[in-house]
């Protein structure tokens, strides 16, 4: 997948700039979120500020929780045990931004780790939000919808379901037979 996205938390003092890094491969988020929940709960021992000081130590080329010190990569990266492979060995300063101006960086999804609940909220690259989604345990993991979104994140572009119908539908229009 070859989907750009930014990683980021939110600046304790102005609540409105956030602080990112840059993730080039794998940013959809039914791939993103699986690795940083791998990443929270195997590298970072199920501590939201240790997740976020690991991802926010580098720009990365991709994250996975599965990386490890035999990981291949090109040159110039390296892999980091279990956060991911390093977009370039030069140290970059982290990304500053409002997400009001987050369509000026270009990318398909930001995500934003909050320490607080434990949470990671994704949003569109207009900086929109589309969905909150737990770090926490598969038994209590729950997809919270935003108010302005009619299904969740990963049924946005999926059919929404339906619930069963006592009768099979049939168009009238397609039906040949005379009216009742």
């Amino acid at each position: 997948m070859d989907t750009s996205c930014y990683v980021s938390v939110t600046d304790p003092v102005q609540p409105s700039i956030v602080r990112a890094r840059y993730v080039h491969f794998d940013g959809y988020p039914l791939a993103l979120i699986p690795q940083l929940r791998g990443i929270w709960a195997k590298t970072a021992r199920r501590d939201t500020h240790a997740l976020i000081d690991a991802v926010l130590a580098h720009d990365w080329f991709y994250l996975g929780f599965d990386i490890t010190r035999n990981t291949r990569s090109f040159p110039n990266q390296h892999p980091v045990r279990g956060v991911g492979v390093t977009l370039d060995d030069a140290p970059e300063p982290v990304t500053v931004f409002p997400l009001s101006r987050a369509v000026d960086l270009g990318a398909s999804w930001i995500y934003v780790i909050s320490p607080t609940d434990d949470t990671v909220s994704v949003h569109t690259g207009d900086g929109d939000p589309v969905g909150v989604h737990p770090l926490g345990s598969p038994a209590t993991r729950r997809t919270t919808v935003l108010p302005d979104r009619a299904c969740p994140l990963v049924q946005r572009h999926a059919t929404p379901s339906r619930a069963p119908m006592a009768r099979p539908y049939r168009a009238r229009h397609l039906d040949r037979r005379e009216p009742r």
